[in-house]
């Protein structure tokens, strides 16, 4: 009696679960293993092309080229996106996080990157993660490129941002205000010494935590802010906030009554505890030191709360790359 041989696989599912946890390296080597294979590593592979090595990158520079052109061409159209992309696979589609500043690291030219958001809000894609990092510049015009009105639809879904660009945030926060409703990660420094300017800063980021659908994993740096503002517009949220850290604000004089209202608070931190914050959370805290800048460092307490509102001993950082407890790529689509 003869009997088929049952080849084993593994469905799709099983292949996200264990790609996942793949390297960039051997991400690469698994797409080239067969056609299955393939399917399911190319789209993890070019998630964010612009967050690893620099010759990577500029191999998806070049390639994304090919798509501005088709999008340039006289004969292009919508159909064009779906029936005819210039290479095997529509690469672009499976952008989800875009590091910014290693973009620009690699084409500083406005025009050059206009005709890549161009290209992105064509082709329909929408973003999971965006960081934008302190590389030093003062071309603030480039830097805020992205807020502009028409990109608004790949930026809409984000859910994790990281910001550290040098200049101010108006028009980042403002932005972020008014096309995202699902951030759960926001990790962004707020810099100004207009009063003008600060206040319009405050309006749009209690915009932008009022907007939010999800709790919310808040970390703001502001040296020298207006503590007093922003615990107003914190305590409007209160059952918002799952992690916050709050790092260099003027918290002088400031009541902290509101932080035993919070309930879905796990983590909270700060640098300069003030001895009402102790006096509230309990002098079970441990401290970290983050080194933002070659000669900069700061310094924060951390609080840590169980289920029941008593003071964990945890040692893990929400917000701490080294012990980042965050999955980048969370999406609830």
């Amino acid at each position: 009696m003869p009997t088929d041989t049952i080849k084993p696989y593994l469905v799709t599912d099983v292949l996200i679960k264990i790609f996942k946890i793949l390297d960039t390296h051997d991400l690469l080597s698994a797409l080239l293993v067969n056609r299955e294979w393939c399917q399911v590593a190319v789209p993890m592979y070019w998630r964010a092309p612009f967050s690893y090595k620099k010759k990577r990158s500029i191999l998806a520079l070049k390639i994304y080229n090919l798509f501005i052109n088709q999008t340039n061409n006289t004969n292009y159209s919508s159909q064009t996106t779906i029936q005819n992309p210039p290479t095997l696979y529509d690469y672009p589609l499976f952008l989800k996080e875009l590091n910014y500043t290693n973009l620009l690291e690699l084409d500083k030219v406005i025009i050059n990157i206009d005709a890549i958001f161009k290209m992105l809000t064509s082709r329909g894609v929408h973003l999971n993660t965006f960081i934008m990092d302190n590389s030093g510049t003062n071309k603030e015009r480039i830097y805020g490129l992205w807020t502009k009105s028409c990109y608004a639809p790949i930026f809409s879904s984000l859910v994790h941002v990281e910001i550290h660009a040098p200049f101010p945030k108006n028009c980042v926060i403002k932005a972020l205000a008014d096309n995202c409703t699902k951030l759960s990660y926001l990790d962004i420094n707020l810099y100004d010494n207009c009063i003008v300017r600060v206040e319009e800063l405050l309006n749009y980021l209690n915009e932008l935590f009022s907007a939010q659908k999800r709790l919310s994993n808040i970390r703001l740096v502001f040296p020298n802010g207006p503590g007093k503002k922003l615990i107003n517009i914190l305590k409007s949220q209160l059952e918002s906030f799952k992690h916050l850290e709050l790092a260099k604000w003027n918290f002088n004089d400031c009541d902290w009554k509101w932080l035993k209202k919070c309930s879905n608070l796990t983590e909270f931190a700060m640098t300069n505890p003030q001895t009402q914050v102790t006096d509230i959370l309990g002098l079970e805290y441990d401290f970290y030191r983050l080194k933002i800048s070659k000669n900069s460092k700061i310094t924060t307490a951390h609080w840590h709360f169980d289920k029941i509102d008593k003071i964990s001993l945890a040692s893990n950082f929400y917000f701490h790359p080294e012990k980042l407890l965050v999955d980048q790529y969370h999406d609830d689509s």
